[in-house]
């Protein structure tokens, strides 16, 4: 008998709800919902992106990053410049204020961390690490389309 509570993308949606949830209450105060927290982290982590190359990036399409880095940009964290490789794009850089709140946004976050490692010994942290890393892998059906 099918069992929902035993169902695996069930699990997986809650157990997203949970950490986004979390997520969303650590990044508020600094005017940011998760996902402009995620595109901020990967550009701490590289400045100088295109938009295309970080959408694909981060798995979202045009329009969604599009939006994310619209929000970042009129909260001073980012700014664009035209990208000398392809005038119809832009190359996206982080600010000095979006340097400046790192720390802060990065110190609001432990907490979220810290519950989530709470609840798993180390070795099921490493665990869970590498399986949620095989399921993001692209889906070879996802690829063919964007190959299209």
């Amino acid at each position: 008998m099918f069992d929902i509570e035993e169902w695996l993308p069930f699990l997986l949606a809650k157990s997203h709800q949970e950490a986004h949830g979390m997520m969303k209450d650590a990044v508020a105060d600094f005017g940011l919902t998760p996902p402009q927290f995620a595109t901020l982290a990967f550009l701490w982590k590289c400045d100088g992106f295109n938009q295309h190359e970080l959408g694909c990036l981060m798995r979202v399409d045009r329009t969604t990053i599009g939006g994310i880095i619209d929000r970042l940009e009129k909260l001073g964290y980012i700014r664009r410049e035209p990208d000398p490789q392809d005038r119809r794009s832009y190359v996206l850089f982080v600010t000095p204020r979006g340097k400046l709140v790192r720390d802060d946004i990065l110190s609001s976050l432990e907490t979220v961390g810290s519950i989530i490692d709470g609840r798993l010994t180390r070795e099921e942290q490493q665990q869970l690490y590498v399986l949620l890393c095989k399921f993001r892998m692209p889906n070879p059906k996802e690829e063919e389309k964007n190959d299209l």
